[in-house]
């Protein structure tokens, strides 16, 4: 059972070549496209974005059990469409809730086929999309939604960076930082200062996850000057 609640969803944000170094001066690539159809041949007519867009609108509500535990913020999915128009390898990059995991992945699965591959120089290939939604419990615009989303991670930033800096507390604004990045996952400072967090308190791991996270995004970390800041 899915409760009617108001929620908005973002535009395809990425298509990443997967397993090759490519000069992108010399190989021409083509992102993967949905159809919305089975078996397409022939790209369709109207935004693969605005399809996709449409098509999530139709198959994915907010479930029951995540509005109840006024679970909300913005849901990161990266998969694989493969060569031959498949999907494959979900991977959950920012998660509202397991319930809200399950009802997109799902919804993904059934695009099985409905999708024009990616191409490299002519030749399809298997590649990796990145697709986010925006969960509000509050009956909002869109522009509406963001604003708000962008307000409470500014804020959760704000204590966190406190509880981090000032009280050398870096447990409470792990805390803070995660919350923050639940609204607003591609933030670069929210990654940052959450990666010098988890580096603190001996998780070099997830540290590492969020830094490659950030240089993914178009971000530049200066470890050692960072941390030189962050102690003096």
């Amino acid at each position: 059972m899915k409760k009617n609640v108001i929620f908005a969803i973002s535009m395809l944000l990425a298509a990443f070549a997967v397993g090759q170094n490519l000069n992108v001066e010399e190989v021409e690539v083509t992102a993967p496209q949905f159809t919305g159809v089975k078996n397409a041949i022939v790209h369709q007519n109207e935004s693969a974005n605005v399809l996709i867009k449409n098509y999530l609108k139709e198959n994915v509500g907010f479930p029951a059990e995540a509005a109840a535990s006024k679970a909300e913020g913005t849901e990161v999915v990266q998969f694989t469409v493969t060569a031959n128009g498949g999907v494959a390898d979900f991977k959950i990059i920012n998660s509202v809730s397991r319930n809200v995991d399950n009802e997109i992945i799902e919804a993904l699965k059934a695009t099985n086929g409905m999708w024009l591959p990616g191409y490299n120089n002519g030749k399809p290939v298997d590649m990796t999309k990145e697709l986010s939604m925006v969960f509000c419990l509050e009956r909002k615009s869109s522009e509406s939604i963001k604003e708000l989303f962008k307000e409470k991670a500014a804020n959760y930033f704000n204590s966190g960076t406190v509880a981090f800096l000032e009280k050398k507390n870096s447990k409470k604004a792990l805390r803070f930082y995660n919350l923050g990045a639940n609204y607003l996952p591609y933030d670069n400072s929210l990654l940052l200062m959450r990666g010098m967090c988890r580096y603190e308190l001996g998780d070099k791991e997830g540290a590492t996850e969020d830094w490659t996270r950030m240089k993914s995004l178009g971000g530049e970390v200066d470890m050692v000057n960072t941390r030189l800041r962050l102690k003096g």
